[in-house]
Protein backbone atom coordinates (compact mmCIF):
# COMPACT_ATOMS: atom_id res chain seq x y z
CA UNK A 1 0.00 0.00 0.00
CA UNK A 2 0.95 3.59 -0.85
CA UNK A 3 -0.10 6.74 0.87
CA UNK A 4 -3.46 6.42 3.07
CA UNK A 5 -6.21 5.25 0.53
CA UNK A 6 -3.74 4.64 -2.12
CA UNK A 7 -2.57 1.31 -3.38
CA UNK A 8 0.23 0.84 -5.78
CA UNK A 9 0.12 -1.01 -8.76
CA UNK A 10 2.60 -3.00 -11.04
CA UNK A 11 1.47 -4.42 -14.20
CA UNK A 12 -1.32 -6.66 -12.88
CA UNK A 13 -3.83 -5.71 -15.10
CA UNK A 14 -5.20 -9.13 -17.02
CA UNK A 15 -4.98 -9.76 -20.97
CA UNK A 16 -8.71 -9.09 -21.15
CA UNK A 17 -8.24 -5.46 -19.15
CA UNK A 18 -5.59 -4.58 -22.08
CA UNK A 19 -8.20 -5.81 -24.91
CA UNK A 20 -11.55 -3.60 -23.22
CA UNK A 21 -8.34 -0.24 -22.42
CA UNK A 22 -6.89 -0.42 -26.07
CA UNK A 23 -10.21 -0.15 -27.73
CA UNK A 24 -10.40 2.90 -25.59
CA UNK A 25 -6.60 4.10 -26.79
CA UNK A 26 -7.77 3.25 -30.32
CA UNK A 27 -10.91 4.78 -30.37
CA UNK A 28 -10.15 8.11 -28.58
CA UNK A 29 -6.03 8.75 -28.80
CA UNK A 30 -4.70 10.62 -26.16
CA UNK A 31 -4.20 13.71 -28.82
CA UNK A 32 -7.90 13.60 -29.27
CA UNK A 33 -8.52 13.56 -25.55
CA UNK A 34 -5.98 16.46 -24.83
CA UNK A 35 -7.76 18.51 -27.39
CA UNK A 36 -11.40 18.30 -25.69
CA UNK A 37 -9.69 18.56 -22.25
CA UNK A 38 -8.44 22.03 -23.49
CA UNK A 39 -11.18 23.14 -25.59
CA UNK A 40 -13.63 22.59 -22.53
CA UNK A 41 -10.98 24.41 -20.14
CA UNK A 42 -10.70 21.57 -17.79
CA UNK A 43 -6.99 21.18 -17.26
CA UNK A 44 -5.54 20.59 -14.74
CA UNK A 45 -4.08 23.86 -12.78
CA UNK A 46 -1.46 22.23 -10.81
CA UNK A 47 0.25 18.72 -11.09
CA UNK A 48 -2.22 15.87 -9.99
CA UNK A 49 -2.24 11.88 -9.18
CA UNK A 50 -5.23 12.32 -11.45
CA UNK A 51 -4.46 14.63 -14.90
CA UNK A 52 -7.11 15.36 -16.92
CA UNK A 53 -6.69 12.89 -19.47
CA UNK A 54 -6.78 10.02 -17.16
CA UNK A 55 -9.90 10.73 -15.71
CA UNK A 56 -11.60 11.00 -19.53
CA UNK A 57 -9.54 7.30 -19.79
CA UNK A 58 -10.97 6.62 -16.21
CA UNK A 59 -14.83 7.98 -17.31
CA UNK A 60 -14.65 5.97 -20.40
CA UNK A 61 -13.53 2.82 -18.71
CA UNK A 62 -16.38 3.33 -15.62
CA UNK A 63 -18.70 3.10 -19.02
CA UNK A 64 -17.55 -0.22 -20.53
CA UNK A 65 -17.89 -1.67 -16.65
CA UNK A 66 -21.41 -0.72 -14.92
CA UNK A 67 -21.49 -3.71 -12.95
CA UNK A 68 -18.03 -2.80 -11.16
CA UNK A 69 -16.90 -0.35 -8.32
CA UNK A 70 -15.40 2.93 -9.41
CA UNK A 71 -11.97 1.78 -7.21
CA UNK A 72 -11.96 -1.66 -8.81
CA UNK A 73 -12.37 -0.09 -12.41
CA UNK A 74 -9.32 2.24 -11.68
CA UNK A 75 -7.36 -0.91 -10.47
CA UNK A 76 -7.81 -2.13 -14.36
CA UNK A 77 -7.23 0.91 -15.06
CA UNK A 78 -4.14 1.48 -13.58
CA UNK A 79 -3.16 -2.24 -13.89
CA UNK A 80 -3.18 -1.57 -18.15
CA UNK A 81 -1.11 1.65 -17.78
CA UNK A 82 1.69 -0.19 -15.50
CA UNK A 83 1.91 -3.06 -18.13
CA UNK A 84 2.26 -0.57 -20.98
CA UNK A 85 4.89 1.59 -19.27
CA UNK A 86 6.83 -1.65 -18.80
CA UNK A 87 6.33 -2.33 -15.15
CA UNK A 88 6.33 1.71 -14.34
CA UNK A 89 4.60 2.08 -10.41
CA UNK A 90 0.96 3.55 -11.40
CA UNK A 91 -0.81 4.96 -7.67
CA UNK A 92 -4.43 4.57 -7.70
CA UNK A 93 -6.62 6.89 -5.14
CA UNK A 94 -8.77 6.42 -3.18
CA UNK A 95 -12.86 6.30 -4.14
CA UNK A 96 -12.87 9.68 -2.76
CA UNK A 97 -10.01 11.46 -4.52
CA UNK A 98 -11.40 9.25 -7.89
CA UNK A 99 -14.64 11.09 -7.38
CA UNK A 100 -13.61 14.46 -6.71
CA UNK A 101 -11.69 14.09 -10.12
CA UNK A 102 -14.22 13.03 -12.05
CA UNK A 103 -16.14 16.67 -10.82
CA UNK A 104 -13.01 18.32 -11.16
CA UNK A 105 -13.54 17.06 -15.30
CA UNK A 106 -17.35 18.22 -15.49
CA UNK A 107 -19.60 16.58 -18.89
CA UNK A 108 -18.32 18.60 -21.16
CA UNK A 109 -15.14 16.69 -22.14
CA UNK A 110 -17.01 14.05 -22.71
CA UNK A 111 -19.86 15.39 -24.67
CA UNK A 112 -17.05 16.83 -27.02
CA UNK A 113 -15.29 13.42 -27.17
CA UNK A 114 -18.61 11.86 -28.31
CA UNK A 115 -19.13 14.54 -30.77
CA UNK A 116 -15.67 14.27 -32.29
CA UNK A 117 -16.19 10.78 -32.76
CA UNK A 118 -19.45 9.85 -33.39
CA UNK A 119 -20.92 10.06 -37.08
CA UNK A 120 -22.26 7.59 -39.73
CA UNK A 121 -20.48 3.87 -40.17
CA UNK A 122 -21.90 2.90 -43.02
CA UNK A 123 -20.67 2.65 -46.24
CA UNK A 124 -22.89 2.71 -49.95
CA UNK A 125 -21.85 -1.05 -49.27
CA UNK A 126 -23.32 -2.04 -45.94
CA UNK A 127 -26.84 -3.91 -45.98
CA UNK A 128 -29.54 -1.21 -44.96
CA UNK A 129 -27.27 2.11 -44.76
CA UNK A 130 -28.82 3.84 -47.82
CA UNK A 131 -32.00 4.10 -49.54
CA UNK A 132 -31.81 5.40 -53.05
CA UNK A 133 -28.71 7.43 -52.36
CA UNK A 134 -29.86 8.73 -49.15
CA UNK A 135 -28.22 7.75 -45.44
CA UNK A 136 -31.39 5.92 -44.13
CA UNK A 137 -31.59 7.35 -40.46
CA UNK A 138 -34.21 6.76 -37.22
CA UNK A 139 -34.97 9.59 -34.62
CA UNK A 140 -36.23 8.57 -31.63
CA UNK A 141 -35.99 8.82 -27.72
CA UNK A 142 -35.18 6.97 -23.92
CA UNK A 143 -35.07 7.79 -20.75
CA UNK A 144 -32.27 6.63 -17.72
CA UNK A 145 -32.35 6.21 -14.29
CA UNK A 146 -30.30 8.55 -12.72
CA UNK A 147 -29.28 8.26 -8.38
CA UNK A 148 -32.27 9.29 -6.50
CA UNK A 149 -30.78 12.60 -4.89
CA UNK A 150 -32.59 16.65 -4.02
CA UNK A 151 -30.42 17.43 -6.95
CA UNK A 152 -30.93 14.53 -9.20
CA UNK A 153 -34.56 15.65 -8.65
CA UNK A 154 -34.17 19.33 -8.89
CA UNK A 155 -32.58 19.34 -12.69
CA UNK A 156 -34.00 16.08 -14.17
CA UNK A 157 -37.28 15.46 -12.72
CA UNK A 158 -39.30 12.55 -13.14
CA UNK A 159 -42.19 10.48 -13.20
CA UNK A 160 -43.59 10.59 -9.24
CA UNK A 161 -43.80 13.02 -6.62
CA UNK A 162 -40.91 14.55 -4.26
CA UNK A 163 -41.09 16.26 -0.96
CA UNK A 164 -39.63 19.89 -0.13
CA UNK A 165 -36.31 18.20 0.15
CA UNK A 166 -36.22 16.61 -3.44
CA UNK A 167 -36.48 12.95 -2.23
CA UNK A 168 -38.70 10.89 -4.44
CA UNK A 169 -42.08 9.93 -2.23
CA UNK A 170 -43.44 7.16 -3.86
CA UNK A 171 -40.52 5.14 -5.00
CA UNK A 172 -38.51 5.34 -8.37
CA UNK A 173 -35.90 7.39 -9.76
CA UNK A 174 -35.36 11.24 -11.46
CA UNK A 175 -35.00 10.00 -15.10
CA UNK A 176 -32.74 12.07 -17.74
CA UNK A 177 -34.45 12.06 -21.18
CA UNK A 178 -32.18 11.30 -24.19
CA UNK A 179 -33.20 12.11 -28.04
CA UNK A 180 -30.95 10.87 -30.49
CA UNK A 181 -30.26 9.93 -34.07
CA UNK A 182 -29.32 6.69 -35.12
CA UNK A 183 -28.42 4.79 -38.12
CA UNK A 184 -30.03 2.32 -39.64
CA UNK A 185 -27.34 -0.02 -40.92
CA UNK A 186 -24.94 -0.15 -38.05
CA UNK A 187 -27.37 0.70 -35.05
CA UNK A 188 -24.72 3.36 -34.19
CA UNK A 189 -25.78 6.28 -32.38
CA UNK A 190 -24.68 9.01 -34.51
CA UNK A 191 -25.95 12.45 -32.61
CA UNK A 192 -27.45 12.80 -29.19
CA UNK A 193 -28.95 15.37 -26.90
CA UNK A 194 -30.08 15.27 -23.07
CA UNK A 195 -32.68 17.35 -20.81
CA UNK A 196 -35.17 16.59 -17.81
CA UNK A 197 -37.66 14.46 -17.97
CA UNK A 198 -40.03 17.51 -18.65
CA UNK A 199 -38.19 18.22 -21.78
CA UNK A 200 -40.05 16.87 -24.51
CA UNK A 201 -38.63 14.94 -27.64
CA UNK A 202 -39.28 17.04 -30.25
CA UNK A 203 -37.56 19.91 -28.11
CA UNK A 204 -34.57 18.03 -27.81
CA UNK A 205 -35.04 16.89 -31.69
CA UNK A 206 -34.62 20.76 -32.46
CA UNK A 207 -31.03 20.90 -30.84
CA UNK A 208 -30.11 18.14 -33.34
CA UNK A 209 -31.16 20.39 -36.59
CA UNK A 210 -27.81 21.58 -37.28
CA UNK A 211 -26.65 17.91 -38.42
CA UNK A 212 -29.30 17.22 -40.46
CA UNK A 213 -28.84 18.00 -44.35
CA UNK A 214 -29.67 16.90 -48.46
CA UNK A 215 -28.41 13.27 -48.63
CA UNK A 216 -30.55 12.00 -45.28
CA UNK A 217 -33.70 10.00 -45.10
CA UNK A 218 -35.07 10.09 -41.20
CA UNK A 219 -37.71 7.93 -39.94
CA UNK A 220 -39.41 8.89 -37.07
CA UNK A 221 -42.64 6.88 -34.93
CA UNK A 222 -46.28 8.42 -34.77
CA UNK A 223 -44.73 10.99 -31.29
CA UNK A 224 -43.03 13.41 -34.10
CA UNK A 225 -45.20 14.85 -36.20
CA UNK A 226 -46.46 18.53 -36.59
CA UNK A 227 -46.41 21.22 -38.64
CA UNK A 228 -43.56 22.87 -36.52
CA UNK A 229 -40.88 20.46 -36.19
CA UNK A 230 -41.32 18.78 -39.71
CA UNK A 231 -41.41 22.27 -41.22
CA UNK A 232 -37.86 22.88 -39.25
CA UNK A 233 -36.70 19.30 -40.39
CA UNK A 234 -37.81 19.38 -43.48
CA UNK A 235 -35.88 22.82 -44.04
CA UNK A 236 -32.50 21.50 -43.22
CA UNK A 237 -32.69 19.57 -46.91
CA UNK A 238 -33.25 16.20 -45.24
CA UNK A 239 -36.43 13.50 -46.65
CA UNK A 240 -38.49 12.45 -43.98
CA UNK A 241 -40.22 9.35 -43.96
CA UNK A 242 -42.88 9.64 -40.22
CA UNK A 243 -45.28 7.73 -39.07
CA UNK A 244 -48.72 9.25 -37.87
CA UNK A 245 -51.70 8.48 -35.91
CA UNK A 246 -54.49 6.95 -36.77
CA UNK A 247 -56.52 10.25 -35.59
CA UNK A 248 -53.71 12.78 -36.97
CA UNK A 249 -55.75 14.92 -39.25
CA UNK A 250 -54.74 14.65 -42.92
CA UNK A 251 -57.58 15.90 -45.25
CA UNK A 252 -57.11 14.26 -48.79
CA UNK A 253 -56.71 16.71 -51.44
CA UNK A 254 -55.76 14.81 -54.36
CA UNK A 255 -55.24 10.99 -54.98
CA UNK A 256 -52.01 10.32 -57.02
CA UNK A 257 -51.71 7.34 -59.41
CA UNK A 258 -50.49 4.72 -57.26
CA UNK A 259 -52.88 4.87 -54.41
CA UNK A 260 -51.17 7.13 -52.14
CA UNK A 261 -52.58 10.99 -51.61
CA UNK A 262 -51.32 14.32 -50.82
CA UNK A 263 -52.48 15.98 -47.77
CA UNK A 264 -51.48 18.96 -45.73
CA UNK A 265 -50.10 19.76 -42.21
CA UNK A 266 -51.89 22.92 -41.20
CA UNK A 267 -50.37 25.31 -38.62
CA UNK A 268 -51.70 25.18 -35.22
CA UNK A 269 -53.74 29.00 -34.76
CA UNK A 270 -50.86 30.66 -32.69
CA UNK A 271 -48.50 29.86 -36.04
CA UNK A 272 -51.86 30.99 -38.37
CA UNK A 273 -51.24 34.43 -36.83
CA UNK A 274 -47.91 35.01 -37.62
CA UNK A 275 -48.60 34.07 -41.61
CA UNK A 276 -47.37 30.49 -41.49
CA UNK A 277 -48.44 28.21 -44.18
CA UNK A 278 -49.84 24.61 -44.76
CA UNK A 279 -47.39 21.74 -45.49
CA UNK A 280 -47.88 19.49 -48.12
CA UNK A 281 -47.09 16.22 -47.13
CA UNK A 282 -47.91 12.56 -48.82
CA UNK A 283 -49.33 9.93 -47.21
CA UNK A 284 -48.72 6.63 -47.69
CA UNK A 285 -51.70 4.52 -46.04
CA UNK A 286 -51.22 0.35 -45.76
CA UNK A 287 -52.05 -2.36 -43.36
CA UNK A 288 -49.82 -5.75 -42.84
CA UNK A 289 -51.38 -9.17 -42.83
CA UNK A 290 -51.51 -11.41 -39.96
CA UNK A 291 -50.52 -15.28 -40.35
CA UNK A 292 -54.10 -16.22 -41.26
CA UNK A 293 -54.02 -13.76 -43.49
CA UNK A 294 -56.48 -10.90 -41.50
CA UNK A 295 -55.58 -7.23 -42.01
CA UNK A 296 -53.35 -5.34 -39.33
CA UNK A 297 -53.83 -1.91 -37.39
CA UNK A 298 -54.09 1.08 -40.44
CA UNK A 299 -50.18 2.73 -40.94
CA UNK A 300 -50.47 6.28 -41.89
CA UNK A 301 -46.84 7.53 -42.69
CA UNK A 302 -46.21 10.99 -44.19
CA UNK A 303 -43.02 12.14 -46.63
CA UNK A 304 -42.16 15.04 -48.28
CA UNK A 305 -40.62 13.20 -51.42
CA UNK A 306 -44.28 13.74 -53.29
CA UNK A 307 -43.25 11.79 -56.68
CA UNK A 308 -44.18 8.62 -56.77
CA UNK A 309 -41.94 7.74 -59.50
CA UNK A 310 -38.89 8.85 -56.82
CA UNK A 311 -40.42 7.37 -54.36
CA UNK A 312 -42.61 3.97 -54.65
CA UNK A 313 -45.40 3.41 -52.38
CA UNK A 314 -44.17 -0.04 -51.75
CA UNK A 315 -40.89 0.88 -51.24
CA UNK A 316 -41.28 3.26 -48.41
CA UNK A 317 -43.63 1.15 -46.51
CA UNK A 318 -40.94 -1.60 -46.35
CA UNK A 319 -38.54 1.22 -45.83
CA UNK A 320 -40.16 2.50 -42.51
CA UNK A 321 -39.76 -0.47 -40.39
CA UNK A 322 -35.60 0.05 -40.48
CA UNK A 323 -36.97 2.54 -37.87
CA UNK A 324 -37.07 -0.38 -35.25
CA UNK A 325 -33.19 -0.11 -35.24
CA UNK A 326 -32.89 2.81 -33.05
CA UNK A 327 -35.33 0.73 -30.82
CA UNK A 328 -32.57 -2.09 -30.94
CA UNK A 329 -30.12 0.01 -30.65
CA UNK A 330 -31.49 1.95 -27.46
CA UNK A 331 -32.07 -1.79 -26.05
CA UNK A 332 -27.94 -2.41 -26.91
CA UNK A 333 -26.85 0.52 -25.00
CA UNK A 334 -29.32 -0.13 -21.91
CA UNK A 335 -29.35 -3.26 -21.20
CA UNK A 336 -26.59 -5.04 -22.48
CA UNK A 337 -23.61 -1.81 -22.00
CA UNK A 338 -25.27 -0.01 -19.15
CA UNK A 339 -27.44 -3.01 -17.91
CA UNK A 340 -30.82 -4.17 -17.14
CA UNK A 341 -31.71 -1.99 -13.76
CA UNK A 342 -28.51 -0.22 -13.68
CA UNK A 343 -28.88 3.35 -12.43
CA UNK A 344 -26.24 5.59 -13.43
CA UNK A 345 -23.80 5.66 -10.40
CA UNK A 346 -23.88 9.57 -9.95
CA UNK A 347 -25.58 11.62 -7.42
CA UNK A 348 -25.06 14.77 -9.23
CA UNK A 349 -26.35 15.73 -12.02
CA UNK A 350 -22.97 16.78 -13.90
CA UNK A 351 -21.95 13.34 -12.79
CA UNK A 352 -24.74 11.65 -14.73
CA UNK A 353 -24.46 13.80 -17.71
CA UNK A 354 -20.68 12.69 -17.51
CA UNK A 355 -21.88 9.09 -17.34
CA UNK A 356 -24.20 9.19 -20.67
CA UNK A 357 -21.75 10.29 -22.84
CA UNK A 358 -19.16 8.16 -21.43
CA UNK A 359 -21.57 5.68 -22.53
CA UNK A 360 -22.51 7.04 -25.37
CA UNK A 361 -18.47 7.28 -26.34
CA UNK A 362 -18.40 3.76 -25.08
CA UNK A 363 -21.37 2.11 -27.66
CA UNK A 364 -19.85 4.18 -30.46
CA UNK A 365 -16.70 2.54 -29.98
CA UNK A 366 -18.23 -0.79 -30.07
CA UNK A 367 -19.86 -0.10 -33.14
CA UNK A 368 -17.30 1.27 -34.86
CA UNK A 369 -15.23 -2.64 -33.85
CA UNK A 370 -18.65 -4.48 -35.12
CA UNK A 371 -18.17 -2.46 -38.28
CA UNK A 372 -14.76 -3.35 -38.90
CA UNK A 373 -15.43 -6.88 -38.44
CA UNK A 374 -18.14 -6.71 -40.77
CA UNK A 375 -15.71 -5.23 -43.13
CA UNK A 376 -13.47 -7.90 -43.12
CA UNK A 377 -15.82 -10.78 -43.17
CA UNK A 378 -17.94 -9.51 -45.60
CA UNK A 379 -21.02 -9.73 -43.53
CA UNK A 380 -23.27 -7.81 -42.49
CA UNK A 381 -23.06 -5.56 -39.14
CA UNK A 382 -26.58 -6.18 -38.07
CA UNK A 383 -26.02 -9.94 -38.07
CA UNK A 384 -23.19 -9.42 -35.57
CA UNK A 385 -23.79 -9.83 -32.04
CA UNK A 386 -23.38 -6.51 -29.87
CA UNK A 387 -23.15 -8.79 -26.70
CA UNK A 388 -20.17 -10.63 -27.81
CA UNK A 389 -18.96 -8.04 -28.84
CA UNK A 390 -18.73 -6.50 -25.58
CA UNK A 391 -17.90 -9.60 -24.03
CA UNK A 392 -14.85 -9.68 -26.33
CA UNK A 393 -14.01 -6.24 -24.93
CA UNK A 394 -13.97 -6.27 -21.07
CA UNK A 395 -13.56 -10.34 -21.15
CA UNK A 396 -13.38 -12.90 -20.40
CA UNK A 397 -11.52 -12.75 -24.14
CA UNK A 398 -12.11 -14.33 -27.37
CA UNK A 399 -11.69 -13.65 -31.10
CA UNK A 400 -12.30 -10.15 -31.16
CA UNK A 401 -13.36 -10.45 -34.54
CA UNK A 402 -15.48 -13.65 -34.46
CA UNK A 403 -18.38 -12.47 -32.99
CA UNK A 404 -21.53 -15.04 -33.72
CA UNK A 405 -24.83 -13.56 -35.56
Amino acid sequence: MGRAGQQVVREEGGLEDRISVGLLARAFPRSMVEAVIEAAGAREKRVRMLPAWLVVYYALALALFMDMGGGRVMRKLAGTLAWAARGVTVVTPSEEALSRARNRLGPVPLRLLFEQVAGPLATTATPGGFWRGRRVLSLDGTTLDVQDTPANWTRFGGPGTASESGQALAGGFPKMRVVALGECGTRALIAARLGSYATSEKALTIELLPLLGKGMLVLADRNFPGHDLWGQVAATGADLLWRAGAAFPLPVQSVLADGTYLSVLAPPKNMRRTGAQPITVRVVEYQLLAADGSPTETFLLLTNLLDPEIAPAAELAELYHARWQIENAFSAFKSQLKGDGVVLRSKTPEGAEQELWALLCAYHAIRELICAAADLTDRDPLRLSFIAALDAVRGPVGDPAAFPP
